[in-house]
């Protein structure tokens, strides 16, 4: 027996279909470092969306005999979940730099019997840049399907030696970023430091910096001679998670390259629109309120697709299957992500617009949606705030729909 188990120093907890142990003083603790093995109950959703995205690849790709690599695993709850959640698993690697948490991983392995698996689980304690890198540049080598970057703060270091140790042709590799006042603009310098993009801290941001994260992943596979699409971004509980699927076509890799570019923001009127990195010609005069250098700026960062149509669709009926304690607010976030599909890369938030504009009432979104529509633009919710919509349609003929 583990000296952890001996001195009763562990809860048994259940998520998903897996149950796992963590020390009994970091169950209602706030998630920090200086936690005995990293666990944050909030990020349960996270967990749920990466059982259903892996099990939605496989399907979608025919992936059998999948290789993952869980770099950074803590309590090892999420690959444990895997485990018993996914089919034609060949092997997992679960990781944590911790010697404390591969001790965690190993008793919760036992807790759900997979001990006797060994044969397809690999548990380490390394530095997940030096397992990718490892993992990468060794011989005889089968590159893995999946591979999990889930840390604490910025993901950024980890990026480059994930692509390089992916598979090159439809890999999947999800990736979370927690450090949101980065990429919302609330510390914008750390921003264009740590992802070589300019934010905007105002009422869209939280798109602005799913946008500039999967820039920032898109760049480093093009130096990994890779591109990325985008099956699923995921915004929740402050923070992001992004699932991409890899491939080499240097024609393909051009023309994403395209749509790199920027959104600009008017600070006195507030109308929002996007130029291509190539194109780039900053305007002077907003052509809404006529009114003289009043942008501002972010980017550059990613202007395509954020979801893929057809994974998200999986996505639902996997989830309509799943028994999740989240599987409500699931279906609800997986349908305003397929609503966000064509539609610009900005949303309006209403209570903010209606406070700016002194309305009596706030307007039901399905209804205001619905005028917008038959005024012959384009609308429907997002996923990245629930009081706000995604249209087409210019700023002040919105703000007079709303004091109409």
């Amino acid at each position: 027996m583990n000296p952890i188990e001996k001195d009763n120093k562990l809860k048994i907890l259940e998520e998903g279909l897996a149950r796992f142990s963590i020390f009994k003083e970091d169950v209602d603790a706030i998630p920090s470092k200086s936690m005995n093995v990293f666990y944050n109950k909030k990020m349960e959703i996270n967990r749920d969306i990466t059982s259903l995205t892996i099990q939605a690849y496989q399907e979608l790709y025919d992936k059998r005999d999948i290789i993952i690599v869980d770099s950074m695993a803590g309590s090892g709850v999420s690959s444990i979940r895997l485990l018993k959640e996914c089919k034609n698993i060949k092997k997992i690697y679960i990781n944590d730099i911790s010697p404390v948490a591969k001790d965690l991983i190993n008793i919760n392995l036992r807790l759900n019997n997979l001990v006797e698996e060994n044969a397809k689980i690999k548990v380490l304690d390394k530095n997940a840049s030096h397992l990718l890198s490892t993992l990468a540049f060794k011989s005889k080598y089968k590159k893995p399907d999946v591979i999990s970057i889930d840390p604490w703060g910025t993901p950024n270091k980890y990026i480059d030696p994930a692509f390089k140790a992916i598979k090159q042709k439809e890999g999947m590799i999800c990736i979370t970023a927690t450090d949101t006042a980065v990429l919302f603009g609330v510390k914008s310098d750390a921003c264009l430091r740590k992802y070589m993009a300019k934010p905007l801290h105002n009422k869209f941001c939280k798109e602005i910096g799913a946008r500039i994260l999967i820039y920032f992943i898109s760049r480093i596979a093009n130096i990994n001679n890779m591109g990325i699409i985008p099956l699923l971004t995921f915004y929740s509980n402050h923070f992001i998670r992004v699932f991409v699927k890899t491939f080499k076509k240097k024609s393909l890799i051009t023309k994403y390259i395209k749509n790199y570019g920027f959104i600009f923001h008017c600070k006195k009127c507030g109308h929002r629109f996007t130029i291509q990195e190539r194109n780039l010609e900053s305007p002077d005069t907003c052509k809404i309120c006529g009114e003289l250098n009043k942008f501002n700026y972010a980017g550059p960062l990613w202007l395509d697709e954020i979801h893929d149509s057809e994974f998200i669709e999986i996505l639902h009926i996997l989830n309509e299957k799943s028994d999740f304690k989240n599987k409500k607010r699931l279906e609800k976030i997986l349908k305003y992500c397929q609503d966000e599909i064509n539609m610009p890369a900005y949303y309006f938030n209403l209570h903010n617009l209606c406070k700016q504009l002194k309305c009596k009432r706030i307007p039901k979104i399905e209804q205001l949606i619905e005028i917008i529509k038959q005024a012959g633009y384009e609308a429907s919710r997002t996923h990245f705030d629930f009081t706000s919509i995604k249209t087409n349609m210019d700023i002040l003929s919105l703000k007079r729909i709303l004091t109409s």
